[in-house]
């Protein structure tokens, strides 16, 4: 199956993150709930159709509310956009969390490599609209900031056979971030924006790149 065919086969992300919600028992509280995931749901729909800085206008003709509804629910837009950043982070991480953390590295190195670019292929929208907000919103730095923690947990849990190898944990530290610099979206995106790479190929510059650093621990004589 090529990469393509992959991703498109994993694009029910969002309903997964959506079963995860709870829905109070009480029908206000539980209708305040779907209201938040129909606005959250509508920011994300007009990022992943282009609009990399939706209006509150827009985002509630999308949603079918009106715009003081949004702000009965979301204090200010950062707070909204921090808000789908975290429902798009969820179901993401729930995609991650099932990758092997033994077993063969080929396995492992393939598994993850499936899931890390089904993870930038579904973010790059709102990482794109993201990048313009985070110099100047601590709310979506914050966001941000837990994503890229939450990469090298995923890092550090699914080679740590390999991390092993590093008995010193300065240099241990920093195989887990050449590894997080390679994987990065950041990376992806120079990759497929800049250098008009395809999935396919973008995939295995990341691969090269992992089975170089998990080679081995670096040379004894490097400080």
């Amino acid at each position: 199956m090529s990469i393509d065919a992959r991703i498109a086969e994993k694009r029910n992300w969002r309903d997964g993150a959506e079963q995860g919600d709870r829905i109070p028992r009480d029908g206000r509280s539980a209708r305040a709930v779907r209201t938040r995931q129909a606005v959250v749901d509508a920011l994300l729909s007009l990022i992943e159709d282009g609009e990399l800085r939706p209006t509150s206008k827009a985002i509630a003709e999308r949603a079918g509310v009106s715009e003081r509804t949004i702000f009965q629910h979301f204090e200010d837009l950062e707070v909204l956009f921090s808000a789908a950043a975290e429902r798009m982070g969820e179901g993401i991480v729930r995609n991650l969390g099932v990758i092997a953390s033994d077993g063969p590295l080929d396995d492992r190195v393939s598994d993850y490599l499936d899931e890390l670019v089904f993870l930038h292929e579904s973010m790059t929208p709102i990482r794109r609209a993201s990048r313009l907000h985070e110099p100047f919103s601590p709310v979506i730095r914050c966001a941000l900031g837990v994503w890229r923690a939450n990469l090298r947990r995923g890092i550090e849990r699914v080679f740590a056979i390999e991390l092993e190898r590093w008995t010193d944990e300065a240099r241990r530290r920093t195989a887990v971030e050449a590894l997080a610099l390679l994987v990065t979206w950041s990376s992806w995106e120079n990759m497929r924006t800049n250098s008009q790479l395809t999935c396919d190929e973008a995939r295995r510059v990341m691969e090269l790149g992992i089975r170089a650093v998990l080679a081995g621990p670096m040379d004894a004589r490097a400080t």
